[in-house]
């Protein structure tokens, strides 16, 4: 574009110097040489060889500037075909923003129970769950933990797998409650166990799987992740 700018200016100087130069040739030429006028004649083919040039120099701008435009057309195209291409969010990946820790504790068993290897890394899905924890802590560390070992999410995705869970379920057990009261707990904290029908479906098969473990939340009064127990796997 700043070639084309260019050319435009050069489109609007070049003719200019090229029309004085011209007038000063016309006013030569009508100096009476002994006493001759030229002809009105050799005046109209100067004028015609002025407009001449400038006609090609207008042309040879609108052409590079026409050029410059088609080429920067696949450079905006290419820009947008990579946002296309950018890893997706899945909508159970999000973090509620809620005080209920068992809506909150159902969310996180969502997150670590569905993927799918056509649309995101291995990367993705552990940022994703890592962001049910508070950053400042260990907690995102202890979050990612129940995923799948990274050997196994490369066999996952080299069967193309993708998974949901249906029917997911946050229940306080006898242990858990009593965990709650003997004062060595966190302010706002809560426990469950999370249980979960996942539904895994590769190119060769179609599997059901019952899926469980233990989550605790701390609310304060916004409820974020604390801890997990048990190894989940794929």
């Amino acid at each position: 574009m700043k070639l084309a700018s260019h050319l435009f200016m050069a489109a609007w100087i070049v003719p200019q110097l090229i029309a004085v130069v011209g007038s000063a040739a016309l006013r030569r030429t009508e100096i009476c040489k002994r006493g001759t006028q030229v002809k009105s004649s050799s005046r109209s083919r100067i004028l015609v060889g002025i407009l001449a040039v400038v006609g090609v120099v207008a042309l040879l701008a609108i052409l590079v500037a026409g050029r410059q435009r088609s080429d920067e057309k696949p450079a905006e195209s290419s820009g947008k075909t990579l946002t296309a291409g950018a890893p997706t969010q899945l909508e159970v990946w999000t973090p509620p923003a809620t005080t209920d820790p068992q809506e909150f504790a159902i969310a996180y068993a969502q997150a670590i129970w569905t993927y799918d290897t056509s649309l995101h890394g291995y990367a993705d899905w552990q940022q994703a769950v890592s962001a049910f924890a508070d950053p400042a802590s260990t907690s995102p560390q202890v979050a990612r933990s129940l995923l799948p070992q990274r050997t196994e999410w490369d066999q996952l995705e080299s069967q193309k797998a993708r998974a949901v869970v249906n029917g997911v379920t946050a229940q306080v057990t006898p242990e858990l409650e009593a965990m709650a009261t003997n004062g060595r707990v966190p302010t706002g904290w809560h426990a469950y166990v999370v249980h979960g029908t996942q539904t895994v479906i590769t190119n060769a098969d179609t599997r059901f799987l019952d899926r469980q473990a233990a989550v605790a939340v701390v609310c304060t009064p916004t409820c974020r992740f604390w801890s997990a127990t048990a190894q989940v796997s794929p």
